[in-house]
């Protein structure tokens, strides 16, 4: 199989694990909260008149993500000299800095978005990042 095609296989199934962890990252009292919050009080935060509707356009856009991250994955993944997961998380570490740090920087200069949001966004948005390529690692070892 192509190097796309194993992407777009192993994207599908990671896709899936991925959108529930960010649901459980995003969707616990705490967090949510601190949204809710936010979305009552702060100019900078967009409110969405339908759970359902936002659910969908995130679970659609965080899959485009996991396909993107899938390819890097398996085009990148025999080129670091790091076994096992130590490698995954290798190659998770620089991808989520590619991922996650220039929204956060763009977003921290160039708004009013709350930095404690901010803050959430960082730490989801890696960890959700390494959730990718350990399910992508286990895949791989499966395989």
């Amino acid at each position: 199989m192509s190097v796309i095609g194993t992407a777009l296989l192993w994207g599908t199934a990671v896709g899936l694990i991925h959108f529930l962890v960010v649901g459980a990252l995003y969707g616990n009292r705490l967090v949510d909260g601190v949204y809710a919050a936010a979305m009552a009080g702060e100019p900078g935060v967009r409110k969405w008149p339908s759970k359902p509707r936002y659910m969908i356009t995130q679970f659609l856009g965080t899959q485009v993500e996991v396909y993107l991250l899938s390819l890097a994955f398996v085009w990148l993944r025999p080129m670091v000299a790091v076994e096992g997961l130590g490698g995954a998380l290798l190659l998770g570490l620089i991808l989520a800095g590619i991922r996650v740090y220039p929204r956060f920087w763009n977003m921290w200069i160039q708004s009013t978005y709350p930095n404690r949001l901010l803050a959430i966004e960082l730490v989801n948005g890696t960890l959700s990042t390494f959730v990718v390529v350990i399910a992508l690692q286990l895949i791989l070892r499966l395989g």
